[in-house]
């Protein structure tokens, strides 16, 4: 019975610190564990990371050539050769992109249901709308780097101009139009902290 309380305790242990790590930075990504383990490591700050375009002022994330604003997300892999990992890093990071762009798209909708009031339309207009983000597909997502560790391990980058997002998400209702509008406003918003001087 020990035993499986152990087990269960550290599962959950580990889940919890994995979560720490991954979390989106939204201050300058220095001051972050997830930026200091990458450092000792070796790696791509942008490693482990989700950030908005718009948090990647003085290029904290990534220095790449992207014009365009939109989402990034990193995503990784190890199989037997670098193309089987390159392509399944590739799909995480996309898995990736989807899994924080309906979450974000979702809290937005949230609040501006809420700040909408309480009545029974607002609330069907949240839950057809959700119901629609469930079942977006994003296309045109872009790997924009590319790292292999020493273990084998291959780390991507990829990214998601915003014109590709707009095009997935629902617009078919007002209310849908202000959501997205909103969060496609987001991606290019600076971040006031991550403007300080480096």
């Amino acid at each position: 019975m020990k035993r499986i309380f152990g087990t269960a305790f550290a599962v959950m242990m580990a889940v919890f610190f994995a979560g720490c790590g991954s979390t989106k930075a939204t201050g300058d990504a220095r001051d972050t564990a997830a930026y200091q383990q990458n450092q000792e490591l070796n790696r791509p700050v942008w490693v482990g990371q989700q950030f908005k375009s718009g948090w990647n002022k003085g290029g904290y994330y990534w220095k790449g050539p992207i014009d365009e604003t939109g989402y990034f997300a990193s995503g990784e892999a190890k199989y037997g050769d670098v193309k089987s990992s390159t392509t399944a890093a590739d799909l995480d990071g996309k898995a990736q992109i989807a899994f924080y762009v309906k979450q974000e798209i979702n809290a937005i909708a949230q609040q501006e249901s809420e700040a909408a009031g309480a009545d029974g339309e607002a609330q069907k207009e949240l839950k057809d709308f959700q119901s629609a983000v469930a079942s977006v597909k994003i296309s045109g997502i872009l790997r924009a780097d590319r790292f292999i560790g020493e273990d084998g391990t291959v780390y991507v980058l990829m990214f998601v101009p915003d014109a590709e997002i707009k095009k997935a998400l629902p617009a078919n209702s007002e209310f849908a139009k202000k959501v997205v509008d909103k969060y496609i406003n987001s991606l290019s918003e600076e971040n006031e902290s991550t403007t300080s001087a480096e």
